[in-house]
C-alpha cells in the first residue's frame, strides 16, 4: 500500500482477501474525504463507513440482518460466523493485524481471522464492547447490498442497542 496521499485522491491504506475455499472476498480500506471499508465480492461491492460498521457490529440476531437485507439465510447460516461463540476463539487463528475505521461519529476495528469453517472478518467497536464476526458467505451478501439507507433503522435508537451502557454524559 502506498503512503503518497494528495487532496482529493483515494488512497488503498489496507487490503486482504478471504476465501472459503470455494469463493473469496476482497476487503479493503479506503481513505479519501473519509474512510470507507470496502467489501468486493468480484460481482458487486459495497463501501461501508465506520458507523454503518459499528450498526453492523450491534446486531445479535443474524437473521434480522439477513431479512434487512433481503438474503434468504446468508448471516443466520454462515459457518464462520458462529465464532461469536466464546468457546469456539480458541480454534480461530488472527491472520493479520487489525486496523481501524474512524469518523468523527464512530470508530471501528476490522480484523480477519481464520476459522475452522474459513476465513472471517471481526468488526469490533470498542466504545461500545459490540463484535460481529462475519465469513466469506456474510461478506458476499453485504457487497452485493446496492443501497445501504437500508441500515438506517439501526439508528432509531440514537445511541446503539437499548441494552448498552451510553458512555459519558448526555
Amino acid at each position: 500500500m502506498t503512503d503518497n496521499h494528495t487532496v482529493g485522491d483515494t488512497a488503498e491504506t489496507e487490503r486482504r482477501r478471504l476465501t472459503d475455499g470455494e469463493q473469496s472476498v476482497t476487503i479493503i480500506k479506503r481513505v479519501s474525504k473519509g474512510e470507507r471499508l470496502k467489501i468486493d465480492s468480484g460481482d458487486a461491492s459495497v463501501k461501508l463507513d465506520a458507523l454503518l460498521l459499528e450498526g453492523l457490529s450491534w446486531q445479535p440476531d443474524r437473521a434480522a440482518v439477513d431479512e434487512l437485507i433481503q438474503s434468504e439465510t446468508a448471516m443466520a447460516t454462515d459457518p464462520a460466523a458462529t465464532i461469536d461463540d466464546l468457546q469456539d476463539i480458541d480454534t480461530a487463528a488472527e491472520t493479520g493485524n487489525p486496523f481501524s475505521i474512524s469518523s468523527e461519529y464512530s470508530h471501528v476495528l476490522v480484523g480477519d481471522i481464520a476459522t475452522p469453517a474459513s476465513d472471517a472478518l471481526v468488526v469490533t467497536t470498542p466504545g461500545r464492547g459490540s463484535t460481529i464476526t462475519l465469513g466469506v458467505q456474510s461478506l458476499r451478501e453485504l457487497a452485493a447490498v446496492e443501497d445501504t439507507y437500508v441500515f438506517s433503522v439501526w439508528f432509531e435508537t440514537p445511541f446503539g442497542p437499548e441494552d448498552t451502557p451510553v458512555e459519558g454524559p448526555l
